[in-house]
């Protein structure tokens, strides 16, 4: 599903947090507010699952590998969106080095972290009034078991039905929602490049070293420097999460600020805030790509929606407001 990504969120200034925090515990679940609400969100990593443009999911993790606060909001149930939700949380722990997790799991939702790898290590007791249970995870233990040898008898010829491959690349998901287009390896290119051409003022782009082979390209380049041709007033802004060596030579957008640094900025996030998995462009205040995990090559475009780029160029805008200039990128650009 394109449109179902999971992000990292600021619990202080995630007001989605808390909303559906405060929908499904307290007035769903009747959880007391003193016992929702703990000074371990202040440190805690917030996740926020997206469908369709809104916030509907969120969970936690804290620095000792403990998983709490999941919660769907009750419209959006029954479509495997917890699943995805914690997966992308135990990803991003393991990312972090994280090999045990921990969650306390009320005794109905069993079953659904045994299928994610989790074991029962408790007995039943009650928290907030619910029956829980605590449920422990290793990485050591998630082996894959190969699958047994089978027989293979050939069907003789058949023929082979190649699609075209314009119509495939026209496909647009979902249905009813034409604005959307998907992205995947073989279109990214293409359409990264439609959206710097696209835009007139300001590109606002998140992340590109996770995407090195998407934003080092010659190609990408050149349509930033069209860019700059077309107004010369443009603004380009790019946010790294890491100053990775590897990034700094060859093709990169680095080369942009070193050309053009009144009009190209690149700077990086703060240490102290939590690593995003996802990889953003926004163009002006309509354009947006979004590869929601940036190890897989696939993800979205909308070339005209306000509200997504007003929302996330909010979110760029935080970042970049604590963002620093890295010793390595300011020798880069002496």
């Amino acid at each position: 599903m394109n449109d179902v990504f999971v992000t990292t969120a600021d619990w202080r200034t995630g007001k989605a947090l808390r909303d559906i925090r405060q929908r499904v515990f307290i007035d769903e679940q009747q959880v007391p507010e003193d016992l929702e609400w703990d000074a371990l969100d202040e440190t805690a990593t917030h996740f926020l699952l997206y469908r369709a443009e809104q916030p509907v999911g969120t969970g936690r993790l804290l620095s000792d590998g403990h998983i709490g606060r999941i919660a769907i909001l009750p419209e959006h149930r029954g479509a495997g969106l917890g699943d995805q939700l914690m997966r992308a949380i135990i990803e991003h722990a393991q990312a972090q080095g994280m090999d045990e997790l921990l969650l306390s799991a009320q005794t109905h939702a069993i079953a659904f972290y045994q299928r994610l790898g989790f074991s029962v290590c408790s007995e039943v007791y009650l928290d907030a009034g619910i029956d829980h249970q605590d449920m422990c995870w290793k990485a050591s233990d998630q082996v894959e078991h190969s699958l047994a040898d089978i027989e293979f008898i050939s069907p003789g010829r058949f023929s082979i039905l190649n699609p075209d491959t314009e119509s495939e690349q026209a496909t647009r998901y979902p249905e009813d929602d034409p604005a959307l287009t998907p992205l995947n390896e073989g279109n990214a290119q293409a359409l990264l490049n439609e959206l710097v051409t696209a835009c007139r003022q300001q590109l606002l782009v998140f992340a590109p070293e996770q995407a090195a082979w998407l934003f080092k390209r010659r190609d990408f380049i050149g349509a930033c420097e069209a860019l700059i041709a077309r107004n010369p007033k443009a603004q380009i802004r790019i946010l790294l999460q890491s100053v990775d060596p590897e990034f700094l030579s060859g093709h990169t957008p680095l080369a942009l600020a070193h050309r053009f640094p009144s009009l190209c900025q690149v700077r990086r996030q703060h240490p102290d805030l939590p690593l995003q998995a996802h990889v953003q462009v926004i163009s002006d205040d309509r354009g947006f790509l979004m590869l929601p995990k940036a190890r897989q090559r696939d993800g979205f475009v909308r070339r005209d929606s306000a509200d997504q780029a007003k929302r996330w160029g909010d979110r760029f805008n935080e970042l970049w407001a604590s963002s620093q200039t890295d010793p390595t990128l300011r020798r880069f650009l002496l």
